[in-house]
């Protein structure tokens, strides 16, 4: 399992501007797409953290590759495994991202591995630490 940080890139800035115009949700998938890799992706969050639940059956730990861009935000998976084929055994990839907001706090950000599902428990940041005051 690999964690990255990337550094801040403004062509990707607007790439990701239009994406995001075009796809309004591209966390969540056409339901023939989760039939076809049967993942399934499942948030939740408390007052204490936002946390998600990804099913990756048959995805080994080493073929596993995490990262976050704390500038944009922005938690990064990607996985490949072994499926059969009907004419022997292919590969098949997962390419998934989701954004967080500036509550939450990407340098503290865990991941779990545990039986095909990938836990990420991202921690929430107390107010004081991200909103900035000023007197003039």
């Amino acid at each position: 399992m690999k964690l990255t940080k990337h550094t801040h890139n403004p062509i990707a800035e607007i790439e990701r501007a239009f994406d995001g115009f075009f796809n309004l949700t591209p966390v969540f998938h056409q339901l023939e797409e989760v039939y076809k890799t049967g993942d399934q992706v499942r948030f939740s969050q408390d007052e204490n953290s936002l946390g998600v639940q990804i099913d990756l059956p048959g995805v080994g730990r080493d073929d596993l590759d995490l990262s976050t861009d704390t500038d944009q935000r922005e938690v990064y998976i990607k996985a490949k495994r072994k499926v059969k084929a009907y004419d022997g055994e292919k590969e098949q990839t997962y390419n998934r991202s989701f954004s967080v907001g500036r509550e939450f706090d990407l340098n503290k950000i865990d991941f779990s591995y545990v039986n095909g599902v990938l836990e990420v428990d991202v921690p929430r940041r107390k107010k004081e630490e991200y909103i900035k005051t000023y007197t003039v």
